[in-house]
């Protein structure tokens, strides 16, 4: 397994006497991709039974394990023909009759209504045509929602 190294890590080595770890004046700096693995190792903390968690580095090196970070494999994957051509994503559902496009239609048709009354006109034909103004500017709107994600070179 291969890891990197957060922060500087003094490597230890084992004191055999106390049954725990001692310093070195040996260090991995940070940013170093080390190999090995994470261990648990029995031992004492001040006389008391202690489990040290170490990373053992494939050169024989030990590591305090939260100076070290597991590093995960991450796979990208492009498209078929791996061109670089852009995507037109739409962020929102293609749904006809939408809460909004009903309201403004509403608000359209109330308006021709009104101006209809005002003018001295046919209300019915302009009702109708402030709906369908209404919920056509809606469509429109909601249209011009979406992205464009053009791949980086």
């Amino acid at each position: 397994m291969e890891a990197i190294v957060k922060e500087n890590a003094k490597v230890l080595v084992p004191n055999k006497e106390h049954k725990n770890f001692t310093e070195t004046n040996e260090e991995i700096p940070k940013g170093t991709i080390v190999k090995g693995e994470f261990k648990s190792i029995k031992g004492l903390r001040r006389g008391e039974p202690f489990s040290f968690r170490v990373f053992v580095t494939d050169k024989g090196q030990i590591i305090y394990s939260n100076k070290a970070k597991e590093m995960k494999a991450t796979e990208v994957m492009l498209g078929a023909d791996s061109a670089q051509t852009p995507t037109r994503v739409d962020l929102l559902p293609a749904e006809t009759f939408k809460t909004s496009r009903i309201v403004v239609a509403l608000a359209g048709a109330v308006g021709g209504y009104m101006y209809a009354k005002k003018k001295g006109q046919k209300p019915m034909k302009l009702a109708l045509i402030g709906g369908l103004v209404g919920y056509a500017a809606v469509w429109a709107f909601d249209k011009t929602k979406s992205v464009t994600v053009t791949p980086s070179r």
